[in-house]
């Protein structure tokens, strides 16, 4: 069974409509990095250093390079070889639609 992809793509494959998300999600950021501009934490965890301009977005962004770099270091110990999920034992499981494994007699 092969898939066919549709022939016309969804609102969220056009490209033009790709570049605006991204365009959106960049406006977006921008302005909450701005918003900080005017507030103030009151009680801040990490003592002055909270209270410099875009902690929360460096901290943020920070945060997630290190999640990614890590879990590329974590990948080569938790990797599996390959078909691990869906080995093909040898008529471990008989199938009932293959003549040659069907023993009972019936029919697909």
């Amino acid at each position: 069974m092969s898939h066919t992809p549709p022939s016309d793509p969804s609102w969220f494959e056009r490209p033009q409509n790709i570049r605006r998300m991204i365009i959106g999600l960049v406006v977006v950021c921008v302005l909450l990095v701005l918003a900080d501009l005017f507030y103030e934490n009151p009680h801040p965890h990490f003592g002055k250093v909270e209270t410099y301009f875009g902690f929360q977005a460096w901290f943020g962004f920070i945060a997630f390079v290190a999640v990614v770099f890590l879990g590329t270091l974590l990948r080569p110990l938790i990797k599996k070889p390959e078909g691990y999920y869906d080995p093909e034992p040898e008529n471990e499981f008989p199938r009932l639609d293959r003549p040659e494994d069907n023993t009972s007699g019936e029919q697909a």
